[in-house]
């Protein structure tokens, strides 16, 4: 019998071996070859100079803009048409005094007290607002006495509107005065008939009548809503 062979003695077998290693190793990068391809582009850093400048540019532009709210305060607020000769009430010259309370002292029935009030007065600073801008008051000492900040005061001067209100009923051919009053609303488009429209539901009158701001005898309505069984 002939010798016995295994794979490890077959020569062609060795070859197939070698000629897979010799692609493998071709096929892998040469450590002696610099690595040529390109780096991960990082972000380069920002001109801190351009965007002090940038940053420079919008304040001054807010700053114009209120500046602009504040010239345009009597339109925004469609404050009430002085009489001649009437003087207007000047601005604060003093801060309002702080409350002469500390943290340490309160008690459980005053800080109930307190933020009962706080929640009144958050609901009615809208109005005090409006109020003391139509009296001449500028934003920066309606927001000293309020303590609140210009912004929050130019704020409600924008996107806020008072109504001076007036709810009639029909007597034979004339009209009753009901009811009067004021509400502030924001200002957006059909705010006035809304309001009227809630007022004939809320008084029960035959009429509602709108003014803006404070009104005068001199002041025309700017709505008139007759209530469906007044017509």
């Amino acid at each position: 019998m002939g010798e016995k062979r295994s794979p490890l003695t077959d020569r062609w077998f060795i070859e197939q071996i070698t000629s897979v290693a010799q692609q493998f190793l071709r096929s892998q990068p040469d450590p002696r070859v610099p690595d040529t391809s390109p780096a991960p582009q990082r972000p380069e850093p920002e001109d801190l100079t351009a965007r002090a400048a940038r940053l420079s540019a919008q304040r001054a532009r807010l700053e114009q803009e209120e500046a602009a709210l504040q010239t345009d305060v009597e339109r925004l607020n469609h404050a009430a048409r002085r009489a001649p000769g009437a003087v207007p009430r000047p601005a604060r010259t003093t801060a309002v005094p702080e409350l002469d309370i500390s943290a340490e002292d309160l008690t459980l029935t005053e800080a109930g007290r307190i933020r009962r009030a706080y929640k009144i007065t958050e609901a009615a600073l809208p109005r005090l607002v409006l109020e003391a801008a139509a009296d001449g008051l500028d934003a920066p000492a309606i927001a000293r006495d309020l303590a609140v900040t210009p912004s929050y005061v130019y704020r409600i001067l924008r996107e806020r509107v008072r109504y001076t209100w007036r709810a009639d009923v029909r007597d034979g051919g004339a009209w009753t005065v009901r009811g009067s009053g004021q509400d502030v609303v924001e200002r957006a488009l059909g705010s006035e008939p809304r309001l009227a429209e809630r007022l004939l539901t809320e008084t029960g009158a035959d009429r509602v009548l709108l003014w803006e701001g404070a009104r005068t005898t001199d002041d025309r309505a700017v709505i008139e809503m007759i209530g469906p069984g007044a017509a």
